[in-house]
């Protein structure tokens, strides 16, 4: 019976490598089913104190929930990845709430941690 507790702390380092493993994913990126991602501009409209959003190529209104201040520039061209928040309701009622991910302009980048 000397073989049964050894088995058994393999198993449970096993289960635990699992758990920590899962526990490292993100479900940002583009490895999410819901990302969306583009181009286009850095607006800021001055409705309800002052705000930016971001103005697709085809239009598409975007309300960034967590721009970078180094992004928060009138006319500023970028590419973007995120994660829409339809469930967030916000007080500019401007475009659809996004969660960023990566935000990109001519000479800088931004990776960003996704919200808890």
């Amino acid at each position: 019976m000397v073989g049964y507790p050894i088995s058994l702390a393999v198993l449970l380092c096993l289960v635990a490598a699992a758990v920590c493993v899962c526990g490292c994913t993100s479900d940002g990126g583009v490895d999410n089913p819901d990302a969306v991602s583009g181009t286009g501009t850095v607006v800021y409209n001055d409705l309800e104190g002052g705000f930016y959003g971001i103005v697709t190529d085809d239009g598409t209104r975007y309300l960034p929930l967590n721009l970078p201040d180094a992004f928060a520039e009138d006319n500023l061209a970028i590419t973007f990845t995120g994660i829409p928040r339809n469930e967030v309701a916000t007080i500019q009622q401007w475009g659809i709430p996004l969660e960023l991910t990566e935000i990109s302009s001519e000479d800088m980048t931004e990776v960003l941690p996704l919200f808890d």
